[in-house]
């Protein structure tokens, strides 16, 4: 492990002994591989926003030539820095693993030429013998809303909405409930589009992502009942906060808004179950 890895984790002081055993056993196991070419802490481990609940992401470099072997050796390579209870292929070169203490661990093998994708302040080195992190990019511009995803989002939740009057006129409030949920999600996926940081990370760490007011506003969302009312309570309680938030990432992303799937949704509602959504 580099000097640097070590400061870096005894000072953060928020990795606990599991975690900081695993990650040095990694460094130990990759380290010994003639194919790799560099190791570091990516993730939150990576950007300094770990805590002991994190899981540990790893990203681990080797040669163009060898990185179809490395990854083909991957799970015997995985046994030797830990046993799991669970370990999958996200792909032909992601791997993620839980231990018998359930300890999370991910794995992403990249080639030299991705070294210049990752920035200095979201990847921390564990194991560079050859100077690779001198590649890195300088750290980068907040993240901006992704168009496609704020695109798809509004698209999905107008047609989710436009669904209540099937769980309402079936009395099907199981799965109007369920729907509630979905809608709820959205708002938050929406919210994290909004959020201009350089990595916004995993949806596991809102409280750090969020501001106060929209932490509050999740907070005092309806409770997601099987009844009648609490589900259309909850449906356009959701949309009366959705559809301003969507609104205002399609001027920023310069995207059309999908008018003609709103009115059909306001239509739908108002002539099936005489609700009308916020204006």
């Amino acid at each position: 492990m580099t000097d640097n890895a070590r400061e870096y984790l005894a000072s953060s002081g928020a990795a606990d002994s599991g975690q900081q055993a695993l990650i040095e056993r990694a460094e130990h196991v990759l380290s010994k591989d003639d194919r790799v070419l560099g190791v570091w802490l990516v993730g939150s481990f990576g950007r300094g926003t770990h805590d002991r609940f994190s899981d540990v992401d790893l990203w681990v470099v080797v040669a163009a030539d060898d990185a179809e072997s490395f990854c083909d050796d991957w799970p015997k390579t995985s046994d030797e820095i830990s046993p799991t209870v669970f370990r999958r292929a996200l792909g032909p070169r992601v791997f993620n693993h839980i231990t018998p203490d359930w300890l999370r661990f991910d794995v992403s093998v990249s080639t030299p030429d991705a070294i210049g994708s990752r920035t200095r302040s979201t990847a921390k080195p564990l194991y560079d013998p050859h100077g690779l992190s001198a590649g890195l990019a300088a750290p980068g511009a907040p993240k901006q809303p992704d168009p496609a995803r704020v695109e798809s989002i509004t698209v999905e939740f107008l047609r989710v909405l436009g669904l209540l009057p099937v769980a309402i006129g079936r009395e099907e409030y199981v799965v109007g409930q369920s729907g509630a949920g979905l809608l709820r999600q959205m708002l938050i996926d929406l919210m994290l589009e909004d959020v201009a940081v350089e990595d916004r990370g995993g949806a596991l760490h809102l409280d750090r992502l969020l501001p106060a007011d929209r932490q509050q506003l999740l907070a005092s969302l309806p409770p997601l009942q099987a009844t009648r009312d609490a589900v259309i309570t909850a449906n356009l309680t959701c949309a009366t906060h959705f559809l301003p938030l969507a609104r205002t990432l399609h001027t920023k992303c310069a995207l059309p808004w999908p008018q003609p799937l709103e009115d059909a949704a306001r239509q739908h509602l108002s002539t099936t179950l005489s609700i009308h959504l916020p204006t």
